[in-house]
Formats: C-alpha cells, structure tokens, sequence
C-alpha cells in the first residue's frame, strides 16, 4: 500500500501549529515530513475536497482562518488568511459546492460564540466573510459549561442543502439553509437534545439516513433518522461509557469527536477523561450496539480519525504528546495497536481524499 498524508493540528507549548505526516499503509507507522510553525495553536483544519488547499484556525495573536496551498510533496505553503472574528475558533470545513469555508467560534471572548462563511476563489484563498451568525437561545442548566452559546462544529449534510451546527451550550443542533452562490446560511429547523447534553460533533453514515451526536456532558452518543422532506427524529441515546461506571469527581469524562466507519458497520468516540475509544456495531438499520471499549494509551483524546480505507484509526492524546495509530478488524470493529509517535498535543487528524 502507498503513504497517506496526515495533517495534524498541534495546541501545545511548541511553536507547532501544523504537522504534516505520512502513514505508512503497510506498517501502520507515523512519519513527520514537515511542522508548520507560521501559526501556532492550531485548534482545527480540513483539507479542501480537490486535495490541493488546507484550511486551519489558529489561537495564535491574530486569531484568525489561515488557507495553505498543498504542495505535491504534501507540505504546507501558506496563502491567506481572514480574521476569525472569535477569540476560539474550533472548527472549519469546506461545504460540498467547494465555494465557501465555514467555521465556528465556540466562544468570543467570553461572551457566545459564532458562526461564520468565506467565499473561496479558484485558486483556494479566503475571501472576505459573507455570513456571521450568533445563536441567541436560552442556555443549558450546566451553569459552568453552558452560559452561552457555544458552536462546536459546522458540517454540511450529505446533500449540501444544510449546515449543521451541534451547539453545546444551548443543547440543540442548528439545521441551516446553505445558499452556496450567495454564501448564506439561513435558520431551517433546530433539533433538541436533553438538558446538560452538551452536542459537540456529529458524523452521518455513508448510506443510510441517520446522524450521530456525541453529546460533550453527559457522555452520551444520540442518533437521529432523517428524510427527503427535511424530518429528523430523535430514535436513541446511549451512553458512551461501560455500564455501571460510575463519573468520578476530579477528573469526569468529557466526550470529544465522532466518525462513522467507512462501511457503515461501526462508530466510533472519544472519551476524555475515561481515555478510551468507544466501539458501537451498527446494524442494517443504523442502530448502534456497544461492542466495547479500547484504551488510547495515553489520556485526553480529543480527536481522531479512520483512513480512507478503513484500515487504521489514528487517535491523539493531548495531555501526554502522542498519537497512536490502530488497526481495525473489518469484522468485529475491534483496535488492536500498530505504531505510536510523540507529537506536540495533537487534537485534529484529518486525511486528503
């Protein structure tokens, strides 16, 4: 198998706001080529869907939503950049038409964050923002996490008709209206969450009509069905830790990212504080099953992600400075860990389709 190139964002002490990496597809081993220190604090990136462009948010002084030209060695070269408008840019993806950028603020400067659109031109760079949204519902009763609104993640649905916006301190998920000429987001439905769950990321399967929440708070994973006339239904709520454990008090859990396999047969979900990796089986209708759970051998995973083949999981340990790359049986879903590599608070992986 050939080398994919990994993107990293890095949120340490270190100069370090980007590495770029191969995995080796063979081996199941990380390899740094090049660490990008024109900005640091890098909170999110996501490469645009042609291969060719990389978009990140940095926490840096200027705090703002840098686009990188991907050279065809896989390393970074800085093109643009625009202000973020926030003081905690944490998420950034390009929509389906491949003309705008989107991003979220979870917070600015105490106050709620936002949500926010840049039209990009034919040769990737960031134009002027054309769309800035604040969610002004009422909290959730977390007094210490939920004040305000707090965006977590802005992603298209499957169709690119919506932006979907998981809001962790006002418990919903924002469905949008995308106008992808005009680069607009109009407010079409919102979802509901219980009270504390604080919705964080969200992941749709590959075929089926259903989306994923994993819920930040209450360590929970929620499933929603949806349909060609725009109706989400809430079907289910689990929980992302074993049965019967029991939350302890200096160190709860805290839950992180989510990703659906590639087959559509397992999910997957980060679990902070815990330190694991919860494993579900999905069965012909979506429903997801726990199958079990993998230590991340290290704590605080915030993010991870499955190669395009579904081989490997490649997971980041924020507070002990590594990654762990594991092998996933197609079969059971089951990780069973291949390579290791100490890197500088890793907290986004994200692949070149």
């Amino acid at each position: 198998m050939n080398n994919s190139l990994i993107y990293i964002a890095n949120s340490g002490a270190e100069p370090i706001g980007i590495t770029v990496a191969t995995l080796d597809g063979d081996t199941g081993s990380l390899s740094v080529i090049q660490q990008v220190s024109e900005i640091s604090e890098c909170h999110y990136l996501n490469p645009h869907p042609n291969g060719r462009y990389l978009y990140a948010t940095t926490m840096d002084g200027a705090i703002e939503v840098v686009a990188f030209a991907i050279e065809a060695d896989g390393k970074l070269r800085k093109l643009n950049s625009q202000p973020a408008a926030g003081t905690s840019p944490c998420y950034v993806c390009v929509d389906g038409s491949q003309r705008n950028v989107l991003m979220v603020n979870y917070v600015n400067a105490g106050a709620r964050g936002n949500i926010r659109v840049y039209p990009v031109d034919g040769e990737g760079a960031l134009g002027n923002c054309s769309e800035h949204i604040e969610i002004d519902d009422s909290p959730g009763p977390n007094a210490e996490r939920q004040d305000v609104s707090h965006p977590h993640m802005i992603l298209t649905t499957p169709d690119n008709r919506h932006a979907v916006v998981p809001d962790l301190g006002t418990d919903k998920v924002y469905l949008y209206a995308l106008d992808t000429a005009a680069g607009r987001l109009a407010l079409a439905q919102t979802l509901d969450l219980p009270p504390g769950a604080g919705p964080r990321h969200v992941a749709f399967h590959p075929r089926l009509p259903r989306m994923y929440v994993i819920n930040e708070l209450d360590s929970t994973l929620a499933t929603f069905a949806y349909d060609e006339a725009d109706a989400w239904t809430l079907l289910s709520i689990e929980s992302t830790l074993p049965p019967g454990h029991r939350q302890p008090t200096e160190r709860p859990n805290y839950c992180a990212d989510v990703h659906v396999h590639p087959n559509g047969k397992f999910l997957y979900g980060s679990n902070r504080g815990h330190d694991s990796l919860v494993i579900f089986a999905l069965d012909a209708e979506g429903a997801p099953a726990l199958v079990g759970h993998q230590s991340t051998l290290g704590e605080w995973p915030r993010a991870f992600m499955i190669d395009n083949s579904g081989e490997f999981l490649v997971v980041g340990n924020r507070h002990t400075d590594d990654a762990v790359v594991f092998a996933i049986d197609s079969e059971t879903g089951l990780l069973t860990k291949r390579s290791q590599l100490s890197i500088c608070a890793p907290i986004t992986f994200k692949m070149v389709v």
